[in-house]
């Protein structure tokens, strides 16, 4: 008779992926809902405006951005220091970008499934200019500081935007820890990937979600 085993421990990407999803629903199911939320726009707007500021450094969002993580992504001790960690970044990035992508939207603007590359492609093929696309996405990609994929990234969330083309941003999160924390080269593989592949534009399965997990473990991070 077998004796079941125990559950796989949830890797660090997959609690900074689902922190960052609970913050944007909540967010965007207020934002899109049948009724106006003056609440949630006001904090929508601080955090559109703290987009351009380190992790951390704005009080007002803390509870959005510091607050979204579990206690299991927060250092502690001898661990904590003075600068952002990237999980601390990653979710900063991730949900003030959400807030731009959803200002004056009352459609989702953070959809399960879609990738950086395929949001890419979509925008790519609703404008009809491949190449100044694919210039902006390979700027994302190549910038060589944080504060360079970020403003790279919000030119490229201002263009879905104006398209409705949508975004996983628990997605987002966890590739934008990868790329600043040394395993930058697996992220852009997949970017491109799903950039150039020639399949439909459905949402990416559920193992191509999984593969952060999966980056999770072959990684090092110093949180």
């Amino acid at each position: 008779m077998s004796t079941p085993t125990d559950a796989r421990p949830i890797s660090r990407d997959e609690l900074l992926r689902k922190a960052v999803i609970t913050t944007v629903t909540e967010l965007q199911r207020r934002a899109t809902g049948d009724h106006h939320d003056t609440g949630v726009t006001a904090r929508l707007a601080r955090l559109r405006r703290a987009v351009t500021v380190e992790p951390g450094s704005e009080p007002l969002v803390w509870a959005d951005t510091l607050g979204a993580l579990p206690e299991e992504l927060v250092p502690t001790g001898r661990w904590a220091d003075d600068t952002p960690t990237h999980y601390e970044r990653a979710a900063h990035e991730a949900i003030t970008l959400y807030a731009l992508h959803q200002q004056s939207k009352s459609t989702a603007a953070h959809v399960p499934g879609i990738s950086l590359g395929a949001a890419a492609r979509r925008l790519a093929k609703a404008t009809g200019r491949d190449d100044a696309i694919r210039t902006r996405f390979q700027a994302v990609a190549t910038a060589g500081t944080a504060s360079g994929v970020s403003h790279h990234l919000r030119a490229l969330i201002t263009l879905l935007r104006a398209e409705d083309i949508p975004l996983d941003y628990g997605r987002l999160a966890v590739d934008l820890r990868h790329l600043h924390g040394g395993a930058g080269d697996r992220v852009r593989l997949r970017w491109g990937r799903d950039f150039h592949r020639a399949a439909t534009d459905e949402p990416d399965t559920p193992t191509d979600r999984t593969q952060a997990e999966t980056d999770d473990t072959r990684s090092k991070e110093n949180a």
